[in-house]
This record gives structure tokens, C-alpha cells and sequence, in this order.
């Protein structure tokens, strides 16, 4: 059923994309040119659209589920940042030379001939390029590491559960004579680079007797199966639990999630939230 209903809607959207013109790359590209020859339509289109997602989004707020039963992603919120900026001043320069967007390129691949398939091409190319030159970025930008055997970031929510930014194959020992029985895994492997992903990390974990659980949570993309997995590792561990992401905020959506009707929701907002990790935006998730 849930396929079906996605197929409606994705068929839906795709339709309100032809009709409104977004498919038309002239039109976009007349939206875009506001120091030449404005073509404002495209506005209306974008305020037709916003009316009825600012309804969704209030009724969303609402509900711990969707209507076929399915959790909601929770929103990324990090914040206004230099990545942020940069990608959507080149998403929205390369909207403009090519007047194609993702929704409108698949929208348009009937007709759109060579051109068209050429930009799905290079626009799924990038999609996939670009979690491993973040990643690369981040390595050559990161600040050198704390020299060995000073205190672990660990921050522990509770006597049984802690979470942690990235950790290196080194930092397991520290890890486990900390009293920690079960890691987690909670970034992605196409966020990091080679030498820290899943199977690095869990031979290493393995070799010091340590349960290793890879749970990769995608950022604005948690899905059920995430929360499931998170709560059966901390249900199967036989001791404390230490999970880790990139900053730890993804670590403690998932256990918050997996513990919502089981705690109060204004605890599971409270303990993160004494280490930065914000969920308020999760609270009706979390009233069980």
C-alpha cells in the first residue's frame, strides 16, 4: 500500500511540475534572470505550493505517524553554515544555466531528449560524489587531534548509554576500559573516509571483545528501521552501550525515539539537550 501511495503522489507532483511550467526551462530560466527579463510566473508557483505544505506541516506537527503508519523523519536543524551557503548558491547557479532542478529533471526525462538525460546523468553523478568530498574536506580540514591518552569526548546520557562525535580505531581501548560492552555505529560510510568505516571499525572493536553494531542514521533521513535497530542493540546489550555519528546528535535522536512511551518526553528532551543535542522539535514523537 505504501508503494502504491508513494507512486500516487510522486505521479501527482510530477504532474503539478508539467502543468506549472517548472519543467519549462525557459520559464525557469526567466524566473532566475531578476537583472534581465523577469519572468515572475514561476512565483505564483512557488506560493501555490507552500500553502498547502504549511497545512501538511501543521498537521504533521501533530502526529507521531503518518497516515499509513510509517514515523516521520525528523528535520535536519543545524543551523546557517559555510557548506550551506556554498551549496545553494551552486545548486541555484546551476539551476539557472541549466533551468532543471532533481523534481522537474525526472519530471521532464519523456521529452527532455539528450540534454536532459545528460543533466540527470551528471546531477545523480554529483549526488553520489558528494558525501565522499565532504568527507574528504573534513579530513583536510579537521583540527589536529588531541594527542593520545588525554579524556574522551564520551558524554554519557545515561549510566547505561553514551554517545560521542566520530571516534578512530585507537580510541576502542579507551572505550572499553571505560566500562562500555556494545559500540554503535551511527554515521554513514559515505561520510568518512576509508579507515573509519563499519568493517574497520568492526574488526577493531571485535578484536578488543566488544559487541559491534552498524546502524548508519542518514541526516534528515531516520527512518523506523533506524529507531528498531538502535532500541533491539540496547535491549541485546549486556552492559553499557556507547554510540557514536558525527557529532553525537544523531545518536541521541535514536535513542530518544527508541525510548519514547517509555520515558517522559520532556526527560528525553532534557538529558541531550545538557549536552547541545536540541529535540524539542521531536516532542510529539516522543509522547508515545
Amino acid at each position: 500500500m505504501r508503494v502504491v501511495f508513494a507512486a500516487l503522489a510522486g505521479g501527482l507532483f510530477g504532474l503539478g511540475l508539467y502543468l506549472s511550467g517548472m519543467t519549462d526551462t525557459a520559464r525557469v530560466q526567466g524566473w532566475l534572470d531578476v537583472f534581465g527579463q523577469w519572468d515572475p510566473t514561476l512565483a505564483f508557483v512557488m506560493g501555490g505550493a507552500m500553502l498547502p505544505m504549511a497545512v501538511a506541516w501543521r498537521i504533521a506537527a501533530r502526529r507521531r505517524v503518518a497516515v499509513l503508519g510509517n514515523a516521520f523523519p525528523p528535520p535536519n536543524r543545524s543551523g546557517v553554515d559555510a557548506r550551506l551557503v556554498t551549496g545553494s548558491v551552486l545548486f541555484g547557479a546551476g539551476w539557472a544555466l541549466a533551468g532543471l532542478c532533481p523534481g522537474p529533471a525526472l519530471a521532464s526525462l519523456s521529452y527532455g531528449g539528450v540534454n536532459g538525460a545528460l543533466f540527470l546523468i551528471a546531477m545523480l553523478a554529483a549526488m553520489v560524489a558528494a558525501p565522499r568530498a565532504s568527507a574528504l574536506l573534513d579530513r583536510l580540514t579537521a583540527p589536529t587531534r588531541a594527542p593520545k591518552g588525554t579524556a574522551m569526548d564520551i558524554r554519557a546520557l545515561t549510566p547505561t548509554y553514551a554517545v560521542s562525535p566520530q571516534i578512530e580505531p585507537e580510541d576502542l581501548p579507551a572505550i572499553k576500559a571505560a566500562g562500555y560492552t556494545t559500540v554503535i555505529d551511527n554515521r554513514p560510510d559515505g561520510e568518512i573516509p576509508p579507515h573509519l568505516h563499519g568493517d574497520a571499525m568492526r574488526a577493531a572493536a571485535e578484536a578488543l571483545g566488544l559487541t559491534f553494531v552498524a546502524n548508519p542514521v542518514i541526516g534528515g533521513a531516520l527512518t523506523p528501521e533506524n529507531v528498531a535497530v538502535q532500541a533491539a542493540a540496547i535491549e541485546a546489550a549486556g552492559g553499557p552501550v556507547f554510540a557514536y555519528c558525527a557529532s553525537g546528535n544523531r545518536s541521541s535522536v535514536v535513542w530518544a525515539l527508541a525510548h519514547a512511551g517509555q520515558m517522559p518526553a520532556d526527560e528525553l528532551i532534557a538529558i541531550p539537550a545538557r549536552f547541545g543535542y536540541q529535540l524539542e522539535h521531536l516532542r510529539p514523537m516522543l509522547r508515545g
